[in-house]
């Protein structure tokens, strides 16, 4: 066969007549992007992004299905070649309709890929669960227990009945992972002898020491209290998190060879110079534990406790009695739960105090309605305005609020009615009004704070003004939920490890995410079929057997339960997101489109016993149609291998034989 020589890209090459220009540009390791290529197929140039330029002839051809010529001159990137690839897959990708990933793990901070651990319970293979739950989350039997689950609010379920009990899911794969040996861990990896501090042992500081761990750094966790567990042991009570859990969640960083140097306060027992001088980098995690005042007369007396201390206190066992009558104020998670602390302490009224309205409360909504049905009562739109003592108690001024204008959080703020003002008698009065980081004075100076207090770091890195020295966490955010801490500790971790192996902290492009749309406007068509099932209640102990002692709640799946509340998942993230050729150009080409039509009423989804097909998420390749017009003489098609050459998972495996 006669060679022939042709530039592509500035570079001379040989290649036999009759080979296309995309094969051999492949050949020579220069990459044409294409949609409707397979090289085990006639190519037909359908797709129009293998689109090339002849330099010389000003023609742009189908690099797949155009023969090289002696001489020719080719070039496969220039501004008028993106100009034409992105006009084509904004043509496509506003027709397509379909999820990328599910909407639940896109609104997880961490990005759990909660469709994969589902579809592992509902096979019945817990071990594939926990351990796809381990690569984002390496504290699933306390996240699977306080996590307010943000991704079921997102679940396409609601649509039809009610959202999946992903959060219930996540408990159960970690709790049947706790009684497994071995426990599921991550392959160790090669050792690189550096060492690196976490200052911290709350969830971002773990995490962070978790995938630092597996990456092969030696890690040396500190933490001012006794216990690791940072505010998920000292700040949760024990009938949401025993604290046998939080060991079990630990564990596995034990085995993974951390070190532990507890009571040792930042600032008091090692500094930021010892940090620097003893390791090749450190995190700081240091929480946000200190109580923000409510700024009111009286609050500095002995009956007034902060929230925070007072759950430290009961976790450690040495809480005093609060006394008969309680007041909390606040109307977040600490408030919720210091409340319903002091009814298992003894107390036998309990009131909670909120300046906004009950359906403002940031409180899980789930903890308030199980607080309510203890018994506890919440007081909405009133706010304390002075304490004083009273005897062996409190005389605590309360000032009623209406609503006003909305503030900058978007809630309507609170404002006093005037002169409706009335007084509360108790023994204790708990403040839950916000916390704040505590970071001593002389770290504060180098490092740098912003004006909440918080550490200020690069955005994309984590890394603090100081090199080396990287924060995350609630230090960085300020107080919030666990799982964005584990987002935050994650992040560090990678970060941390890009420092110490001296690559450059580049932030890789964001990837294309296709939608269905809101959850409001789910095509129809999805839910075909589909019959509704009420998700499986996750069982509890009843209100009346609670009170008084720490028994958890919530006793969590047994197999069978689980496995069936698995099957009420949709399967929404498509089964070809991590080699969908459509997802990968879109991210090229495309970094900041998003699908501009939300209603697809052409929307719809065939499936019979071999094969499924997503009429939208087609993009009219013509790969399938040349593979059964190959396979035509046969009894039988291969539908494996149909459903395997789709490049945008348009055509998969029915949902029952994945």
């Amino acid at each position: 066969m006669n060679n022939l020589t042709l530039t592509i890209n500035g570079t001379i090459l040989t290649a036999p007549a009759g080979m296309s220009i995309l094969q051999a540009a492949h050949s020579a390791g220069i990459s044409i992007p294409t949609l409707c290529f397979d090289k085990n197929l006639e190519s037909t140039g359908s797709c129009w992004m293998c689109i090339v330029e002849l330099k010389g002839k000003n023609l742009f051809v189908p690099a797949c299905s155009t023969a090289v010529s002696q001489g020719m001159v080719v070039e496969t990137e220039n501004s008028e070649l993106q100009a034409m690839r992105r006009q084509s897959l904004e043509r496509i990708i506003d027709e397509h309709c379909g999820d990328c990933l599910g909407p639940c793990e896109i609104s997880c901070p961490a990005g759990c890929n909660i469709p994969g651990f589902i579809a592992g319970i509902a096979e019945g293979n817990d071990r594939e669960a926990i351990r796809i739950i381990k690569e984002s989350i390496p504290l699933p039997g306390i996240l699977g227990r306080v996590c307010p689950a943000p991704c079921e609010d997102e679940c396409r379920r609601h649509g039809l009945d009610e959202p999946v009990s992903i959060c219930a899911l996540k408990r159960y794969a970690a709790d049947r992972d706790m009684q497994n040996e071995p426990r599921c861990m991550p392959e160790p990896a090669e050792k690189t002898g550096m060492q690196v501090a976490v200052v911290g042992a709350g969830p971002a500081g773990l995490t962070a020491a978790y995938y630092l761990l597996a990456l092969g750094h030696d890690v040396t966790i500190f933490d001012a209290h006794p216990e690791p567990g940072g505010m998920m042991r000292y700040g949760i009570p024990r009938f949401r998190l025993p604290e046998a859990v939080i060991e079990s969640d630990i564990g596995p960083l034990r085995s993974m060879g951390a070190r532990f140097r507890m009571n040792t306060r930042f600032g008091r027992d090692i500094s930021l110079d010892t940090l620097k001088a003893e390791y090749d980098a450190a995190l700081l995690a240091l929480g946000a534990q200190k109580a923000s005042p409510m700024g009111i007369p009286g609050e500095e007396l002995p009956a007034v406790k902060s929230g925070i201390a007072f759950l430290r206190d009961a976790a450690c066992g040495i809480a005093a009695k609060p006394g008969k009558k309680v007041l909390v104020v606040g109307g977040g998670n600490t408030a919720i739960d210091a409340a319903r602390t002091a009814l298992r302490l003894g107390a036998d009224d309990v009131s909670i105090l909120y300046r906004r309205t009950r359906q403002e409360m940031p409180a899980n909504r789930a903890e308030t309605e199980d607080a309510l049905r203890e018994g506890i009562e919440l007081l909405a739109l009133v706010a304390p305005s002075a304490i004083s003592a009273d005897g062996q108690g409190i005389s605590v001024t309360v000032q009623t609020m209406r609503q006003g204008e909305p503030d900058g959080s978007g809630r309507r703020r609170p404002v006093p009615v005037p002169g409706a003002i009335y007084t509360i008698l108790a023994d204790t009065l708990i403040t839950a009004t916000g916390q704040h980081v505590d970071c001593p004075a002389e770290t504060a100076g180098e490092l740098g704070l912003n004006t909440d207090h918080t550490v200020a770091v690069d955005p994309d890195t984590l890394e603090t003004g100081v090199a080396g020295i990287f924060a995350g966490g609630d230090c960085v955010t300020g107080a919030d939920l666990a799982i964005r801490a584990v987002e935050q500790g994650k992040k560090a971790a990678q970060n941390i490890d890009r420092y110490l192996r001296k690559i450059p902290a580049t932030q890789p492009a964001p990837a294309f995410n296709s939608s269905c749309g809101p959850k409001e406007k789910t095509p129809a068509a999805l839910y075909a079929g589909r019959v509704p099932m009420p998700r499986i209640g996750v069982p509890e102990i009843p209100p009346e057997m609670r009170v008084p002692g720490f028994l958890e709640i919530v006793s969590g799946y047994n197999p069978s339960d689980a496995r069936a509340e698995a099957s009420r998942c949709l399967r929404c993230r498509c089964i070809a997101v991590e080699n969908c050729r459509l997802r990968e150009l879109a991210a090229r080409y495309l970094p900041d489109h998003t699908c501009r039509h939300e209603d697809h009423p052409e929307f719809g989804i065939a499936a019979t016993a071999n094969i499924r097909l997503e009429r939208e998420k087609c993009v009219d390749c013509g790969i399938c149609v040349r593979t059964l017009e190959e396979l035509e003489n046969r009894e039988m098609p291969d539908y494996r291998k149909l459903a395997a050459s789709c490049p945008t998972g348009a055509m998969s495996e029915p949902l029952q034989q994945r």
